[in-house]
């Protein structure tokens, strides 16, 4: 009888190893066919305008009946499943005398196949978005190297602009913009509507981002906000200074409408946030230029950097202090293997310059304000 039993258990083994390899397969074959179609400008265009952008849309319109963040459920969905397999992986493995090793096996097999069809699905639905035609490419904006010159000049322009709008963003302590945080989400709606009059290709059903109930722990992860395409939502970190909030959400929105690449939706964010109407967005946007110009200018030419860098105003300047004091104290081996993988994952999309890619916004304001 112990024989007869010991054959069908392994029966139903094979059974179920079977069924892995078949779903492992399934599947890796799935991930070959996506990379192939990344090869083709066309195929990525069609697959993006007329399967991934439509659903984003659709999703992000029902995710929207619902004040959460469905992104963050899922998440946790996701460690507490991760938790209980490991937890299962263990219990089987003390049990299972004499055959550990096929339990081991097997439940790395299934760990891989879970790992395996979350990467394939984000490539499908965000991966090859960034093969299809660019911003740059529609809207007829080119990043091209620039001279110190030119960064002086676009980093004074920003200056202006930034003391300027800073009198009309109202402040509470320094970091902190109208102290009304509801209030920032709700003015969104109407961020790009200026924009999408320009552009008419940015233009989408008004998607309402969403604060993330764990923010902390994407500041221990060095994150302001993210884009998740499985439900087209724009999630942010409202734990952070809010001085930058608004540009933020300009930039997941920008996600939301297609920008996939993180200097270009930077960009768009900034151009967003300019033409938008809105003080507080108009400031945020302005201030998130500024960060980045003058870090370029600060590398090219300290002296020039000093010289603009004094006429700042002091409501900016105790944004920006306060701005960095709160991120210096999530500087930790954690957020540095976050950041370290975060590149890795953009570059295994051919973002040659990872997480560093924000700071390429640079080259693009310089194009496009340079001549303004």
């Amino acid at each position: 009888m112990r024989g007869e039993e010991a054959k069908a258990a392994a029966a139903r083994a094979w059974r179920s190893d079977k069924k892995l390899y078949l779903a492992l397969g399934a599947v890796g074959a799935f991930l070959l066919a996506l990379r192939l179609v990344m090869r083709s400008r066309a195929a990525s265009d069609f697959i993006v305008h007329k399967i991934v952008q439509p659903y984003h849309r659709a999703v992000g319109w029902l995710c929207g009946f619902v004040p959460f963040s469905v992104a963050e459920l899922c998440w946790a969905v996701l460690v507490l499943f991760c938790i209980w397999y490991v937890g299962r992986t263990v219990w089987l493995l003390a049990r299972g005398r004499g055959r550990r090793l096929a339990v081991l096996w097997r439940r790395a097999l299934g760990g891989v196949l879970v790992a395996l069809s979350v990467y394939t699905g984000f490539t499908l639905l965000w991966g090859l978005t960034y093969y299809a035609e660019t911003f740059e490419e529609q809207a007829g904006v080119t990043a091209r190297p620039v001279t110190v010159d030119e960064l002086e000049a676009t980093t004074r322009l920003f200056m202006e602009k930034l003391n300027a709008a800073a009198p009309l963003a109202p402040h509470g302590a320094p970091g902190v913009l109208s102290g009304d945080t509801q209030a920032i989400f709700d003015a969104s709606s109407t961020l790009y509507d200026a924009l999408e009059q320009q552009y008419p290709f940015l233009s989408v059903s008004a998607v309402s981002p969403k604060p993330m109930l764990f923010s902390r722990v994407l500041s221990a992860l060095n994150f302001t906000g993210f884009f998740f395409p499985f439900t087209g939502e724009a999630n942010l970190n409202v734990d952070s200074p809010e001085c930058l909030l608004p540009a933020t959400i300009a930039h997941e929105l920008a996600h939301v409408r297609g920008v996939a690449p993180e200097q270009t939706a930077n960009f768009v964010a900034i151009l967003a946030c300019d033409t938008s109407g809105d003080p507080l967005y108009a400031y945020s946007g302005y201030l998130l230029g500024y960060i980045h110009l003058s870090n370029a200018l600060y590398g090219a030419s300290y002296e020039k950097w000093l010289e603009i860098a004094q006429q700042v105003c002091q409501t900016a300047n105790e944004d920006i202090l306060a701005n960095n004091a709160y991120w210096q104290q999530f500087e930790s081996p954690v957020s540095k293997a976050a950041d370290s993988a975060y590149s890795g994952f953009l570059q295994s999309y051919d973002q040659e310059l990872g997480s560093k890619s924000y700071g390429a916004v640079v080259d693009l304001l310089v194009a496009y304000y340079g001549g303004v």
